[in-house]
């Protein structure tokens, strides 16, 4: 096989002209900075990797890594790729509306019956879902390798739900942030005009609205490509939603939101097909809304790619393109495939029985299916291959081994060559194609090479499209003036107060768990256990069991026993701990777009870090407390961050209400197990009650002497300028309810009872005359009031997060400026 094409370097050394002024500016770099450079983008894209959040165990996860060295292409070549492949877009669009039309081709011979009617993509039901003059393909990729010759051929086209665009971004994100040098040095073109006018076609898909809702409909956060998904979201302002998030009524498509159902104009889909509509496709989808491609077919709205669009995704459609390019566009195909065969033609069957060592098969259907590299097969697997294709020979393709031009990467040893694989993306604008001046390349290895799906990872590359012209602009015509200006918090789905409120309540319970088990483990690793210790870690064992954290087995060891201690450091270290903050990043997901940056870094931190240090303490008690205070300190970071940066609108109040509400669950059980016991180990407690609600300091200062029942109580209690006291999380949950409720509403009105019995409660009588403490009232109010906190939750689940009855464009309300 020839040697392969070298991106950088034209022979003997000679850097190509348009890759000399990025190495003059590493080699004006002092010496150890490109190295320096390259860690730090590195460690930034590891900390954007969102595969954490679909792959539980590393060994499961992609290997990405990213690179330093872009891949360079000059203005003209640029020029070519982009035409080449508007071209394409424009060919595989007409062959769409003709087969989910009058299917002309297919009458004529052009396009063989088996590779539609065979194809699990062909979704029948979608069939004249569009007029015959209307487009089907609006975004497009492809996936291109430059040959031997220095040809650009496509080796994969993207039209069901196509992945780059968000990733071209974070890499040159990542490129600007570390090697800003660079761009000072080359003209590269800017990637936000392609967002700019790419939101802009998307509203022309409207009803002619001043402001059109669109929304991308996502899969959900175990998608390999979620992070892309709330990255396009957040850059083209559209509001991000799952199939739960939808639902159809009779005339049109809706969003569930906290103010009843809001129509939806435009639906930018990233969820595969056939899982659209449950009604009229695959009747097992949970992914989807029912009834949507009815939506559709009666025009209600508009969607981007529209379903069924991934019928000529399948290599097995690339040797009859320049036919078809010859009938449809009367013009020869600009751009062709890397060479395929079809084994379902006689053709395609000669070529691969004449040299089979030169192609590797795939199965002709299917989403990245996995490739047979026949060369690297023995004797009796090539055997047992041959009888399958036999067999079916419909069912396989064969693709000709090609040598992928070198890019160079920063290695160990200095730049090192590696084979490329560049994925373009275009969008339609009216009848013509754009593309992102960019892409999203990398480097990839063995059978990856044959598999076009950015899962399966590599190291990313940034794209430089040079521009001879200052910038290549899109200036978005300016939007119509509205009736008066107004303020709102803008759009909260009904999941997504949901998710909020749950993580709130999560990020809580893992708090008061971490504080619990910081206490018990200060105790035992004082070593000697006095009297007093004793009393405080059965109490704390008590509160651990409410809380649910120890099993009634571990909760009833003997504190001074060393079956207590193994079992309290095994639920610091171990699953236990590992499940709630899993849980709480689990929850995030769903709401990714509503957190910002410095939130969902506080969130990484404690998946990785903080989970780490715990899991790797064992049965190290300094160590593990060290990790307990970074875990309280993450949390409280996390809980800061939305309080100083989160707008106070429905999202927040439900992120909040989530925490008070939990926080107030936890105190009151943790309180009520503490004074558990005889009066004498109740009084014990008291300290223990202080050191839980962090009210040590204030306790301290107002009282010098040791802690007595009702300063105590009243202090953790009643006292509305404690942040940890329980009344306080009263008052704000009140506050709350006060703003996402009518006065009569049944949870407004618990609210304040709930509020009004711990308020009322005479904390002073707990102390008696003759010094007798009597503390039995204090756990039964607490008691009441932890179980009214739950039944208060699930009034407010019944209430917010379902929508039964039909609201119609109800629109959400809005705040005129000025107004209280």
């Amino acid at each position: 096989m020839s040697t392969g094409y070298d991106e950088m370097a034209a022979g003997k050394g000679v850097l190509r002209t348009h890759w000399r002024s990025l190495i003059g500016t590493m080699a004006s770099l002092p010496q150890g900075a490109m190295a320096e450079r390259t860690a730090r983008a590195r460690a930034l894209f590891a900390e954007a990797d969102e595969f954490l959040s679909i792959y539980g165990h590393d060994e499961q996860r992609p290997a990405w890594s990213f690179d330093l060295l872009p891949l360079i292409i000059p203005e003209q070549e640029w020029a070519s790729i982009e035409a080449g492949l508007s071209q394409r877009a424009r060919l595989l669009d007409l062959i769409l509306r003709d087969l989910y039309g009058p299917q002309r081709l297919i009458a004529d011979g052009t396009v063989p019956p088996g590779l539609v009617f065979n194809n699990p993509e062909f979704l029948r039901p979608a069939r004249h879902l569009m007029p015959e003059d209307r487009p089907h393909l609006h975004v497009y990729a492809a996936d291109l390798v430059r040959l031997a010759d220095g040809r650009w051929r496509v080796f994969a086209d993207r039209t069901q739900t196509p992945a780059g665009i968000g990733y071209a971004l974070r890499n040159r994100s990542i490129m600007a942030r570390t090697f800003p040098e660079a761009f000072r040095a080359a003209p590269v073109r800017r990637l936000r005009p392609f967002i700019d006018l790419w939101k802009a076609t998307l509203q022309g898909l409207g009803r002619g609205d001043a402001d059109p809702m669109i929304v991308l409909l996502t899969p959900g956060p175990y998608n390999h490509a979620y992070f892309e998904h709330v990255h396009l979201a957040r850059e083209m302002g559209i509001t991000l939603a799952q199939g739960s998030d939808l639902t159809v009524r009779s005339d049109g498509v809706y969003l569930k939101t906290l103010d009843g159902l809001l129509r939806v104009d435009v639906i930018y889909r990233r969820l595969d097909g056939a899982f659209c509509d449950p009604l009229e496709l695959r009747a097992d989808s949970a992914l989807g809304v029912a009834g949507l491609l009815g939506a559709l077919r009666a025009g209600h709205a508009a969607m981007v790619n529209l379903p069924g669009t991934a019928l000529v995704e399948t290599p097995a459609f690339s040797p009859f393109l320049p036919r078809l390019s010859r009938i449809l566009l009367q013009q020869e195909l600009a751009l062709g495939s890397v060479r395929a065969w079809w084994c379902g033609q006689a053709a395609g069957r000669a070529a691969f029985d004449a040299a089979p060592a030169d192609f590797v098969l795939r199965p002709t259907f299917g989403t990245d299916p996995t490739p047979h590299l026949i060369a690297e097969l023995n004797a009796r697997e090539r055997a047992a291959l041959r009888a399958k294709v036999e067999a079916d020979p419909e069912g396989w393709v064969a693709l000709e081994r090609v040598q992928h031009s070198m890019v160079p990467i920063i290695g160990a040893e200095g730049m090192e060559p590696h084979p490329l694989l560049l994925r373009v993306a275009l969008m339609r604008d009216g009848d013509s194609w754009t593309a992102l001046p960019g892409g999203a390349a990398r480097t990839v290895d063995g059978a990856a090479m044959y598999r076009g799906s950015l899962r399966h990872g590599g190291t990313a590359k940034d794209v430089w499209v040079l521009t001879a012209e200052d910038e290549f602009a899109y200036i978005p015509a300016p939007p119509r003036p509205a009736a008066e200006f107004m303020r709102t918090p803008g759009i909260v789905q009904s999941r997504s107060a949901d998710d909020l409120f749950w993580l709130g309540r999560q990020v809580e319970r893992v708090d008061m768990g971490a504080r619990l088990l910081r206490a018990a483990i200060n105790r035992l690793a004082a070593g000697t256990l006095g009297p007093r210790d004793m009393v405080e870690l059965h109490q704390v064992a008590r509160a651990l069991l409410a809380a649910g954290w120890l099993s009634d087995t571990d909760a009833g060891f003997p504190v001074d026993g060393r079956g207590f201690a193994e079992a309290i450091l095994r639920t610091a270290s171990g699953q236990a701990m590992r499940d709630r903050v899993v849980a709480t990043r689990q929850i995030a997901f769903g709401v990714r777009d509503r957190l910002s940056a410095d939130m969902w870094r506080c969130l990484n931190h404690l998946n990785t870090a903080v989970l780490g240090h715990l899991e790797d303490a064992g049965g190290d008690m300094d160590r593990l407390l060290a990790g307990l205070d970074d875990l309280i300190r993450t949390l409280a970071a996390f809980s800061g961050l939305a309080a100083e940066n989160m707008t106070r609108g429905a999202a927040w109040r439900f992120l909040d209400l989530g925490r008070r509400i939990e926080r107030g669950i936890g105190i009151a059980r943790a309180i009520e197990a503490v004074l558990a016991g005889t009066p004498a180990q109740s009084v014990i407690g008291l300290r223990l009650a202080l050191e839980l609600c962090d009210s040590m300091i204030t306790y301290q200062t107002r009282y010098p002497a040791e802690p007595r029942a009702a300063p105590v109580l009243d202090l953790v209690t009643t006292d509305g300028a404690n942040p940890r006291a329980l009344i306080f999380q009263l008052d704000r949950i009140e506050e709350h309810l006060a703003v996402l409720t009518s006065a009569s509403a049944a949870e407004y009105g618990a609210a304040i009872t709930l509020r009004e019995k711990v308020e009322a409660f005479p904390i002073a009588s707990v102390e008696g005359a003759d010094d007798r403490v009597e503390l039995e009232p204090v756990r039964a109010m607490l008691g009441d009031t932890a179980a009214g906190l739950m039944g208060l939750s699930d009034a407010l689940t019944r209430t917010f997060f379902s929508h039964v009855a039909a609201t119609p464009d109800r629109a959400a309300p809005r705040v005129k400026v000025g107004a209280g």
